[in-house]
C-alpha cells in the first residue's frame, strides 16, 4: 500500500492530482496555482494530492510547506520498476474513494501553470457522461516530438480521433469516466510514461467524450534527455491499445484536423551534444539491425542521407508509420516498436531541419498535413490485427538503457 501522509478529510468535490518525482524546484508554485484555481472553481470542496514516485530531493516536503488553502495530502509510491503512470492510477483510485466529481491533473514540472487551468478543465467534464478533458498549448517547435510525429498522426489513424496534445500531461476526467478507467486493461508500460496516451486512446476507443481546452503557453522541462525511452514507453501502451481492436479505424478524412496555435513564437534549439549524442546511438542501432529495419519498414528504404543518418521529411513519415502498423499487425510487437524508435528520432531531426525559417503558422499546416497523409496511409492498407497475442509486461529495450 502506498503511503499516505498530509492534512485531509473524506469527501471532496474536486481531486487535483500532480504526479511527481524529483521536482522541488517548481511543485510549490504548481501547488498554490491548484489552490488558487480551486478556490474559485470548486468553493465546496476541494483537495491538492501529490502522488510522489521516490523522490530524494525533497519534492514532498516543499509540497506540503506550500501555503495552500485548499486540503493537501501525499501519497507515496517507490520508484523502482515503476513511474508517472504508477502515480496517475493512485490518483484514480484516491478519486474515486473520495467519491470525487472530477480528477484534474496537472504536471510537476511545469512552470507557467495558472489558476485558470483549473476552471478551464473542470467546466470541460461537469457532464454525466464518461469525459476527458486534455490541453491544447502553444509549445517551442523544437519540443512536443512524441505527440507530434507518434502520438497524434497515430491515434488518428488507429482510433479516428484528431487530436492535438493528446499527451500533453494537463487532463481532467469526470466521475463517470474514472470508473471505466479502473475497468481498462493496464499494461506496464502504461505503469510509467505510456500513461497519458493509454488513458486518450481507451477513451477513444470506447467512443467516450473528448473535450480540447485551450490552456495558452506551456513552459517546462525539456523533454528531449528522454527522447529515447520516453516515446518507447508511449508507443508500447498505444500499441496495446490497438490491438485491443480488430483493425484500425481511421479518422474521417472529410474532417481535416485544424490545429490551434500549437507553435509559440519563441524557438529554444535542443542542446546540440545532446542531439549528436543521440544521433550516434541511433546510427549504432540502425546500423546493427539494418537488414531487418529495411525489411520491416520498406517506406523508410532508400531515403535521402542526411548528417544525422536517414532525411525522413514530411511526406515520407506517414507511410513509415503505415509501416509500423503493419508489421504490429504481424504479430511482431518488439520489432514495431523498437525500430520505430530509431526512425522516429531520424524524423524528428530531419523535422527541425525542414521547419528552418518557416512561421508557427507554417509549421501548424505541415504537423496537420502529416496527420491526414497518415490517415490515408494507413487506410489505404488492409490492416487486420486479428486479436495478436499481447506482450505480458513491459521489456524495456534497446533504447531504455541509453541515457
Amino acid at each position: 500500500m502506498p503511503a499516505i501522509l498530509g492534512r485531509h478529510r473524506g469527501w471532496v468535490n474536486t481531486v487535483v492530482g500532480i504526479p511527481a518525482r524529483n521536482e522541488v524546484a517548481t511543485i510549490a508554485s504548481v501547488a498554490l496555482a491548484a489552490d488558487a484555481g480551486l478556490r474559485r472553481t470548486c468553493p465546496t470542496g476541494g483537495l491538492i494530492v501529490l502522488a510522489d514516485n521516490g523522490s530524494t530531493d525533497g519534492t514532498p516536503d516543499a509540497f506540503l510547506a506550500a501555503a495552500t488553502t485548499e486540503e493537501q495530502l501525499v501519497v507515496r509510491s517507490e520508484a523502482q520498476g515503476s513511474g508517472k503512470g504508477t502515480n496517475v492510477m493512485a490518483l484514480v483510485r484516491l478519486a474515486l474513494e473520495r467519491n470525487a466529481d472530477r480528477l484534474i491533473l496537472l504536471d510537476a514540472d511545469v512552470r507557467s501553470a495558472e489558476p485558470a487551468w483549473i476552471d478551464r478543465l473542470a467546466s470541460a467534464v461537469d457532464c454525466a457522461e464518461p469525459t476527458l478533458a486534455v490541453p491544447t498549448y502553444r509549445r517551442n517547435r523544437y519540443e512536443a516530438n512524441t505527440t507530434n510525429h507518434l502520438a497524434s498522426p497515430l491515434l488518428a489513424a488507429l482510433f479516428g480521433r484528431p487530436l492535438q496534445q493528446p499527451i500533453g500531461g494537463e487532463f481532467a476526467l469526470n466521475r463517470a469516466l474514472l470508473r471505466r478507467v479502473a475497468q481498462w486493461q493496464h499494461p506496464a508500460s502504461a505503469c510509467l510514461y505510456g500513461i497519458d496516451i493509454w488513458l486518450t486512446a481507451n477513451t477513444v476507443r470506447e467512443d467516450h467524450h473528448i473535450v480540447e481546452v485551450p490552456l495558452g503557453v506551456k513552459l517546462h522541462n525539456s523533454p528531449f534527455p528522454k527522447i529515447l525511452h520516453l516515446p518507447l514507453q508511449v508507443l508500447d501502451s498505444l500499441f496495446h491499445v490497438a490491438l485491443c481492436l480488430d483493425r484500425p479505424l481511421p479518422a474521417d478524412l472529410d474532417v481535416p484536423m485544424a490545429r490551434r496555435e500549437a507553435v509559440a513564437t519563441a524557438a529554444v534549439p535542443q542542446d546540440p551534444a545532446l542531439v549528436t549524442h543521440v544521433a550516434a546511438a541511433v546510427a549504432g542501432y540502425v546500423g546493427a539491425n539494418a537488414a531487418e529495419v529495411w525489411r520491416f519498414f520498406p517506406s523508410a528504404r532508400g531515403l535521402p542521407e542526411a548528417p544525422w543518418g536517414a532525411r525522413i521529411r514530411g511526406e515520407d513519415w506517414p507511410h513509415v508509420l503505415a509501416d509500423a502498423v503493419d508489421v504490429l499487425a504481424t504479430g511482431r510487437f518488439g520489432q514495431a516498436r523498437d525500430h520505430l524508435i530509431a526512425l522516429y528520432v531520424n524524423r524528428v531531426l530531419s523535422f527541425w531541419d525542414e521547419i528552418d525559417g518557416l512561421s508557427g503558422v507554417e509549421i501548424d499546416a505541415l504537423l496537420d498535413r502529416q496527420v491526414s497523409d497518415t490517415v490515408k496511409a494507413v487506410a489505404d492498407r488492409s490492416i487486420v490485427f486479428g486479436r495478436t497475442p499481447l506482450p505480458t509486461g513491459f521489456d524495456r529495450g534497446h533504447w531504455t538503457g541509453i541515457e
